[in-house]
């Protein structure tokens, strides 16, 4: 069985938010083999779509090449959006051949899935309109002042609205991935596929993880869904005292539960969350550091730049030249 995918290349898009789906899309049969020892007849496809073939997108001397341009006849089953760096000249907007090249796979039938600030591209061409995209808080608002007529979810990092699919950031692409390979291949190609790439211990997309060896870290149904509530109010304070309330639990009742089933604690998870945010606002965004530290819940904003430098091994300002210069 076929599966079809194309994955935009753009100057715009983050190099790392095209490899990574490249490597699962093009190992997964493969990945699937080695760990079950079956053969099967999945034989998926994985193209570079740029505007031109000279579009090439470089960094250290690695060089990413459209292995097609937006002329091709050839339709495809998913079209990848990576993630984009938005600037303040929202140079995306320039990239009509590719906006027009996305929408008529749309209309042939393609599902179009988004990561992160992919869905500026998307959007930009109409299909979103009157639909739902999720979308992290960190951009949240820019998006909707682009574009009033989308509705952003923000409580779930995985969303599917009929043929479109969009991840809320960066971190979330995996869950995205293995979500389309579920769909197409079924529950257990995607989770075997999945086992090699999941670097968090759980799937956030309706409370379903697959079923791996990470599976056992999750059996406690009120810490799945403690989960996704943290990571809504993630830029609010108290959220041990406050998650516990929600969820009608002493605080060491929920630290139990919440170390049982994940192997960290409740401030542990906050942490990362928050981080992980952080950096995708450094990222995506030019917001002063202290305005990034208070959107991700630190009112300190000399507590946050140290954490921060424990978690990453740079300052909040190191990372955001490392990310601005590939």
């Amino acid at each position: 069985m076929m599966l079809k995918v194309a994955i935009v290349v753009i100057p715009e898009a983050f190099p790392h938010s095209i490899i990574e789906p490249l490597d699962v899309f093009s190992r997964c049969q493969t990945i699937y083999q080695h760990r079950t020892g079956q053969a099967n007849s999945l034989r998926p496809q994985v193209a570079l779509v740029g505007e031109s073939l000279e579009h090439a997108i470089e960094l250290n001397d690695i060089r990413i090449s459209p292995t097609h341009d937006v002329s091709t006849a050839e339709q495809f089953d998913v079209v990848w959006i990576p993630s984009l760096m938005v600037d303040d000249a929202f140079s995306y907007l320039q990239r009509k051949d590719m906006q027009r090249w996305i929408k008529d796979q749309f209309q042939h039938g393609a599902e179009i899935a988004t990561v992160g600030t992919g869905a500026f591209l998307l959007a930009e061409t109409g299909l979103l309109n009157y639909r739902v995209s999720a979308l992290n808080k960190s951009y949240a608002y820019l998006f909707s002042d682009a574009y009033p007529l989308v509705s952003v979810k923000l409580q779930a990092p995985i969303h599917c609205d009929e043929q479109l699919y969009s991840a809320a950031s960066d971190s979330d692409w995996i869950c995205l991935a293995t979500e389309i390979l579920e769909r197409k291949y079924g529950k257990v190609f995607s989770a075997k596929t999945a086992e090699l790439f999941i670097f968090n211990g759980y799937k956030r997309f309706g409370g379903r993880l697959p079923e791996s060896r990470f599976s056992n870290r999750i059996q406690d149904a009120i810490v799945t869904k403690a989960q996704a509530w943290i990571a809504e109010h993630i830029s609010e304070d108290n959220l041990v005292s406050r998650v516990a309330i929600e969820f009608g639990l002493s605080e060491s009742s929920l630290a139990r539960r919440f170390k049982s089933a994940n192997r960290e604690s409740v401030m542990h998870f906050i942490q990362e969350v928050r981080i992980q945010r952080a950096k995708e606002a450094l990222e995506m965004t030019k917001l002063p550091i202290e305005r990034i530290c208070d959107l991700v819940g630190y009112r300190d904003s000399t507590y946050f730049r140290r954490l921060f430098k424990i978690k990453t091994g740079m300052t909040p300002n190191q990372y955001r030249k490392l990310s601005s210069s590939k």
